[in-house]
């Protein structure tokens, strides 16, 4: 009977303990989790619903910036119930906790009457009449130090902070620190009285043998005479520009994309000369060409503010910049009128300013204003002799760098292809697309030999890079030099940048073997070894969208190759489309391509495909432009240098004169005489058919599989195979399944036709 009551009485006790535990688990997650929102909601009104701002608006009211140190209060009273594992001192730690808050919020009150701020902002209601209180009992000073000893005796009651406990580990920390700086001292002071004096460390310096080794410096002389060697060539200046001297023997940072100095030239451009700038046209003599004047900037600053005004947007101009073209006119907003206000009053602004067009740039970067792009009454012409003599590209610039026009502000501009590396250049009919692809070309061919840049030319409309064709700096990695011609087949485009991935994967090959990282280290390296330096390729294509059409998978594929990795290996594209869509510029070849220049165009599908924004459709066209740079986040406005046709063919003719192309024979090559026409009847390219023979002599084997794992295709493995069969080259003895290779016949072969792609046989 005993042993049942007290099983009872202990059922009885554990289900009392069930009861009391479901209230206590509920209430301390209920104070935790309300703990834990209401420091969300003081630190982030905004995102804690309309109790959370509510709750926050209520404390800051009362409390000010004191208001933090209730969750802070809060949570210590929980860590105090946990620790302790009962509620014992539960008041006590409440009581302190709220006296730390009172004296909180005076003490914040009064730390913002003396930084100028509201002390009712600062402490909250309560802070300001607690403060208030005690500043006229105590005055200020008396009333800080009340608030700051209520808040450290409410922190020490609180968290049970031992202030004579900090102190002498404060005090045990600066004691630390003075015995190592005295014991420092002491080292210092032994090693200094165990140095020799100065006299006999001389002495002994002067009988160490390995003092003598090291020469004496030269003393630096007061000047430094200029070398006799050097070969200067001046340009005349213009309009005031400064000349310009190229200095042959001057040394450049190669790494950092500045020109090397120039290498002696190869043997067939030894007699070499540049042409001058005097095939150029000079500028008006007008100093401010196209610029308004000032009357007409007044007439248009009245004229826009009115405009501005009667929309009723508080804003003014500030400032104005005249250009070439255009004149920027800088709009500064009044507090709190929104840009987006501006930016809508395009199509009134240009109604009101009887313009064309305008365009806005909201904001200027770098400026707290809004600029307002306004076509000047008279356009004035740029051309490319002013930007080339100019200090925008001095005779230390790159090799690639071009003349882009003048800014916005009448400044002349440059850019460099080899750190674009690749550019879009796009534009309607008549914007002006193919002079900006002739001012390009131009200007390198003023300031480059023959063996230091080549152009692929690919012109599919037949009628702007044909006016190129002979001269010296013509590349194709299909045809031998003596062939070489502007391209302007699709299909033989599309099988020249097939070839350059392969002369690509060459030049990778070679800057491995040598250990450079790109053509710039891989030419100083070969200056110094004097090996053979390798030339800049620059691809141009005038109409992409002719390519696309005929050979769209191959010419994107290439494309793609070309511009993700071709920049190291000194191969860089500049394709140019009249008809910026996305089936011509596909999202791949765009990704590729940082740098773009737009023209005017259209519509604002068409902007937004080539600079991802509008504006191009707002230009006055004729070579005005919008160049934006590899990492700029928004496109700068010039005006487009012009080259006539007079120009380009006086240039041309100029350089048929001074020789011929000339480069080395590439694997890629096509074979000579009529073995072409031979292998087109297998529907065998000639750069595939000499891989295979070349493959054949390495592998001393061949087979359909072989044959497809290099090329890709069955079908074109077996047009091969057909091909080396009916030529003899490998022929099935009657009663077995292997090919036999007459090896001798090969090698004869590719000597004859392709005398370029080195043969390494391997012994059997």
């Amino acid at each position: 009977m005993a042993t049942n009551r007290y099983r009872s009485a202990a059922k009885a006790t554990k289900s009392s303990k069930r009861k009391d535990i479901l209230p206590s688990a509920i209430r301390w997650v209920a104070f935790f989790l309300g703990a834990v929102y209401l420091g969300w909601a003081l630190a982030f009104p905004q995102y804690s619903g309309v109790i959370g701002q509510g709750l926050s608006e209520f404390l800051f009211k009362r409390f000010g910036a004191a208001a933090y140190l209730l969750p802070v209060f809060l949570f210590n009273g929980l860590l105090q119930h946990v620790l302790r594992g009962k509620s014992s001192g539960w008041m006590v730690t409440t009581i302190a906790s709220f006296f730390g808050l009172l004296a909180g919020t005076a003490l914040s009150a009064q730390i913002g009457g003396w930084v100028g701020m509201d002390p009712m902002l600062s402490g909250g209601s309560w802070g300001a009449a607690i403060g208030g209180v005690l500043m006229s009992g105590m005055g200020a000073v008396g009333a800080f130090l009340m608030a700051l000893g209520g808040l450290l005796f409410a922190l020490q009651v609180c968290f049970e902070i031992r202030w004579s406990a900090v102190a002498q580990t404060f005090a045990k920390l600066l004691a630390e620190d003075y015995q190592d700086w005295t014991k420092a001292r002491a080292e210092m002071k032994a090693l200094k009285a165990k140095a020799p004096p100065q006299a006999e460390a001389v002495k002994a310096k002067s009988k160490d043998p390995r003092a003598a080794e090291l020469p004496k410096a030269k003393p630096a002389p007061e000047s430094l005479p200029l070398p006799k060697a050097v070969d200067t060539r001046e340009i005349k200046p213009l309009n005031g520009a400064p000349k310009l001297v190229v200095d042959k023997d001057a040394k450049m940072k190669a790494v950092s994309g500045e020109r090397v100095a120039p290498a002696a030239p190869t043997a067939a451009y030894k007699d070499y000369k540049l042409p001058s700038l005097e095939l150029l046209s000079l500028p008006s003599d007008a100093r401010k060409r196209g610029k308004p004047t000032e009357e007409e900037i007044a007439s248009a600053v009245a004229d826009l503010e009115r405009t501005l005004k009667s929309f009723g947007i508080d804003a003014h101009v500030s400032g104005y910049s005249p250009g070439p073209v255009i004149t920027r006119y800088e709009i500064s907003p009044a507090p709190g009128v929104k840009v987006s206000s501006i930016t809508v009053l395009e199509n009134d602004i240009a109604l009101a300013m009887r313009a064309k067009g305008i365009r806005i740039v909201a904001p200027i970067p770098g400026k707290a204003a809004v600029g307002i792009e306004i076509p000047n009454p008279r356009q004035a012409a740029v051309v490319l002799r002013e930007i080339l003599q100019s200090d925008a590209i001095p005779a230390s610039a790159p090799l690639l760098s071009f003349g882009l026009g003048l800014s916005a502000s009448g400044e002349p501009v440059a850019a460099d292809i080899a750190k674009m590396p690749h550019v879009l250049v796009a534009g309607a009919t008549g914007s002006g697309k193919s002079v900006l692809i002739h001012s390009m070309v131009m200007s390198i061919l003023f300031r480059a030999r023959p063996d230091e840049v080549k152009f692929v030319m690919i012109d599919p409309k037949r009628t702007e890079l044909t006016f190129y064709e002979g001269i010296p700096h013509l590349f194709d990695p299909m045809v031998e030099p003596a062939r070489v011609a502007v391209i302007t087949n699709p299909k033989d485009a599309a099988k020249a940048l097939k070839a350059l991935l392969a002369l690509m994967d060459k030049r990778y090959e070679r800057l491995q073997l040598h250990g450079q990282r790109n053509i710039e280290g891989y030419n100083a390296m070969a200056d110094k070894k004097g090996l053979p330096r390798e030339f800049y390729v620059v691809v141009i294509i005038d109409e992409l969208a002719d390519l696309m059409l005929i050979a769209g998978d191959i010419v994107e594929d290439a494309i793609q190759r070309l511009t993700q990795m071709a920049r190291a290996v000194g191969i860089h594209m500049v394709l140019a489309t009249q008809r910026p869509s996305v089936d011509v510029i596909t999202g791949v070849i765009k990704a590729n391509l940082p740098s773009r220049i737009a023209l005017q165009v259209i519509s604002k599908i068409d902007s937004k495909v080539i600079l991802d924004g509008s504006g191009a459709e707002s230009l006055q066209g004729r070579g005005d432009l919008l160049y934006l740079s590899s990492g700029a986040q928004k496109p700068e406005r010039c005006q487009g240098a012009f080259v006539s046709e007079d120009e380009i063919r006086g240039l041309v003719d100029y350089l048929k004169t001074q020789g011929k192309p000339d480069y080395p024979m590439l694997e890629t090559m096509a074979v000579k005489g009529g073995a072409a026409a031979d292998l087109s009847q297998f529907g065998v390219e000639p750069l595939e058919f000499s891989q295979a023979l070349k493959l054949i002599i390495e592998r001393r084997r061949i087979s359909q599989d072989l044959l497809k794992s290099q090329f890709g295709s069955s079908a074109r493995a077996t047009n091969i195979l057909s091909a080396l069969e009916v030529k003899e080259f490998i022929h099935k003895p009657e009663g077995t399944n292997r090919w036999e290779i007459r090896f001798d016949t090969i090698e004869d072969y590719m000597k004859v036709h392709f005398p370029q792609v080195p043969i390494e046989r391997k012994d059997d």
